[in-house]
């Protein structure tokens, strides 16, 4: 996809929080039935994100009118997963937005599209009255405790409630109880009070006083059948069902950076979908209406007013706006939140975390970006090529050393020439995670605007793929010792992908270099760290510059992070007097917390990071 977008984000006002959607018009008219497409939950909504985007652009390719949309208190929408009253929020959230998509599309029906949590909620709203008559589930429980379960388990095998055993003086801030009955999965929140309700969700209950869908199609996923109380579900509800196989979801909720989209299922349910409407153009008049059930057992049933949309999101203080700035594959997608009162000479960048989406690691740049605004500095979260909501090929992110192109360095300093556009302080704290710190700090080294960093987790200062490669070389073959690897290839946890990745580049290394490069293969020359080039007087000369340049710099580190490694390595935490712009914070678990799921470490990052904005506001000279 090039040129101008397709696709048109909106804000959709439910009665309750406002959501963030994206609709992707027919490119073929005549088709009946246009698709609302509701996400799964937490960490398997941001691995997915892209190809729902794909899987959207797909089906308005094919003729139907696609409306994608995040829940209340998720993603780009309004509220906090904290709020009170979600399950409803959330219901009543599909209810309108299939709404809207109804009176805006030029379709007669909608058909809903649910995974996981997302399909649980289209079942629960339309079995409640909203206008969606025909539905796509897609690993979906028919019970709330169901996903709990799930959900429960994962939140186990996390670092959220592992001891910190790195002796930092900073151990005593986590990890703190959760409110008794919560769970956070891999850094994503459900409140006690949503988890009670989930709890007490049984599909089977409401559909004994609610029509049920005229079709559903139902998919597994990988070998695990469709859900028993789901089907029953509907077998009680006299619905027309047809079951798949769900091939792909496992590729589809990786770490998004080899999430793939499930272009079989794409197939499947279009073939489904194609068949419906082959039957109605043969019909001389629509299928007669079936008489809903009393009003009254149906809170969420359309009241035929329309639904409120809107080109921005206005909060307490503040006004959010998605943008598009032009990028070497097409428009790159952000969202501006500017605050509504005093504006501060200073502005904010926040850079993907790698291949995230704008939202940040458990939707920390939202809250980083709101919190920010409302104190009078605009902030933008920007998505790079390929990433999110932006064009671009996803595939060559596959590739690690492709997230170290200096085009994404480039795309960071677009971003400083569209604030300058619009008028906005040129003045820049610019923020970012894992790879995001490194363009952060590369469009820094490039330009002035950029006063401040805030770097978490940065991997590296200066890319070199062999010392990446022999790196990772070493990991894995520690990690083909323990017999819990091997489980999680099994279960399509963990992909080899990346370590194929890492053979066939030392491979590639090993072809074309000398015969002294070959001879670090066989473990005969020095230490490939030193060899590469990447010495302790590179990564100090970097430091040296960001030093004359007065630009002030957080560098942040959790865990074993492999540059907080080199750091100690070679000496530089002892040396830090040399660089009296750079702050360094070692925090967290001696366990992998790059992402930063934990919530206590979660907290303290925002301490941070806060820190770091107030001291660039107290530097601004006062008029």
């Amino acid at each position: 996809m090039s040129g101008a977008p397709t696709q048109q984000p909106l804000y959709l006002r439910t009665g309750t929080a406002p959501v963030f959607a994206m609709f992707h018009p027919s490119a073929v008219a005549g088709r009946r039935r246009a698709v609302l497409l509701c996400p799964p939950f937490g960490w398997e909504d941001m691995c997915s994100y892209r190809s729902r985007r794909d899987w959207a652009e797909h089906l308005a390719l094919e003729g139907y009118a696609t409306l994608r949309f995040d829940f209340p208190g998720s993603g780009d929408s309004a509220g906090a997963p904290t709020d009170p009253g979600q399950l409803d929020s959330w219901t009543r959230a599909v209810s309108e937005a299939a709404q809207w998509l109804l009176q805006s599309s030029g379709a007669t029906e909608v058909v809903g599209i649910g995974i996981g949590l997302g399909g649980l909620l289209a079942c629960r709203a339309m079995l409640l009255g909203a206008p969606i008559e025909e539905l796509v589930l897609w690993n979906v429980p028919g019970r709330g405790r169901t996903l709990l379960r799930e959900l429960r388990a994962f939140a186990a095998m996390e670092v959220a409630y592992i001891p910190d055993d790195s002796g930092h003086p900073e151990a005593a801030l986590g990890p703190k109880p959760l409110e008794d009955g919560a769970i956070v999965a891999n850094g994503y929140r459900l409140s006690a009070e949503t988890v009670a309700s989930l709890e007490q969700l049984d599909l089977r209950d409401l559909v004994r006083h609610a029509q049920g869908p005229r079709r559903a199609l139902l998919l597994g996923r990988e070998g695990i059948k469709v859900d028993k109380v789901l089907r029953e579900t509907f077998e009680q509800a006299d619905t027309q069902l047809q079951t798949e196989d769900g091939p792909g979801y496992g590729e589809m909720i990786l770490n998004p950076q080899d999430a793939r989209p499930p272009t079989e299922v794409f197939r499947i349910v279009s073939s489904w979908l194609n068949e419906a409407e082959t039957i109605v153009s043969q019909t001389t008049a629509p299928p007669a209406p079936v008489e809903a059930p009393d009003r009254l057992q149906m809170p969420f049933a359309s009241n035929g007013t329309p639904s409120t949309v809107e080109d921005a999101l206005t909060l307490p203080g503040l006004r959010e706006m998605p943008l598009y700035v032009q990028g070497p594959e097409g428009p790159l997608f952000g969202i501006l939140t500017e605050p509504l009162g005093e504006r501060r000479q200073l502005c904010a960048v926040l850079m993907n975390a790698g291949p995230q989406r704008r939202t940040g690691p458990n939707r920390m740049w939202v809250e980083i970006a709101r919190r920010w605004a409302a104190i009078g500095v605009p902030t933008l979260r920007l998505d790079v090529s390929g990433v999110g909501d932006s064009d671009g090929d996803t595939l060559r992110l596959a590739r690690v050393a492709s997230l170290y192109s200096k085009e994404y360095v480039g795309q960071a300093l677009s971003a400083l020439d569209l604030l300058a556009e619009r008028g906005l302080p040129e003045r820049v704290l610019m923020l970012g995670l894992c790879s995001g710190a490194y363009w952060s700090m590369h469009a820094a080294l490039q330009d002035d605007r950029i006063a401040a960093l805030a770097l978490l987790n940065p991997r590296t200062l200066i890319w070199d793929e062999w010392v990446y490669a022999v790196r990772r070389s070493r990991e894995w073959r520690k990690q083909l010792l323990l017999g819990s690897t091997w489980r999680k290839v099994i279960t399509g946890d963990l992909t080899l992908a990346r370590h194929l990745e890492t053979a066939r580049a030392l491979a590639d290394r090993a072809v074309s270099a000398p015969g002294r490069t070959r001879r670090r293969l066989a473990g005969s020359a020095p230490a490939a760290h030193e060899q590469s080039g990447v010495a302790s007087g590179r990564i100090e000369g970097v430091l040296d510059t960001l030093r004359d340049r007065d630009q002030r710099t957080l560098m942040m580190f959790t865990g074993q992070e492999p540059l907080l490694r080199d750091f100690v390595e070679k000496g530089l935490l002892d040396r830090l007097d040399r660089w009296p712009n750079l702050r360094v914070e070692i925090l967290g678990t001696s366990a992998d917390t790059h992402t930063l799921s934990p919530p206590w470490l979660q907290q303290h990052v925002h301490t941070l990071v806060d820190e770091v904005l107030q001291r660039e506001l107290e530097l601004i000279p006062t008029q």
